[in-house]
């Protein structure tokens, strides 16, 4: 990117009294800009998500248990409207957290949420 003064550019260059859309490299230089490469900022890395659909599936019989545990929880609407459960809601946070091991094992390896 080009910058002067800490300030990135922006069409169009203002240089000498013109306006100048679209300038070179050579007319920016001349303008006193540098380019700087720009830095990649650090990848976030979001928490895992879960699919509703992938559960209930992954669940089979059990999913009634589990159901009726949400009824009673007050959550199974939210369950249900939620395109996929994030590892970071607290709500999700609250409710695995009494879940067996197994079943969490299960929810990693066959109920993670993709976008496509």
């Amino acid at each position: 990117m080009w910058k002067k003064c800490d300030k990135i550019f922006v069409n169009p260059l203002h240089y000498n009294g013109k306006m100048i859309f679209n300038p070179s490299d050579e007319q920016l230089k001349a303008a006193g800009y540098k380019w700087i490469e720009p830095i990649a900022p650090e990848p976030v890395e979001l928490p895992k998500r879960y699919s509703t659909l992938k559960i209930i599936r992954a669940l089979g019989d059990q999913w009634q248990t589990y159901k009726e545990l949400l009824t009673t929880a007050g959550v199974l609407d939210q369950f249900f409207a939620a395109n996929y459960l994030s590892a970071d809601d607290p709500v999700f946070m609250a409710f695995i957290a009494t879940v067996p091991e197994e079943l969490k094992t299960k929810l990693d390896a066959e109920c993670i949420w993709e976008a496509n």
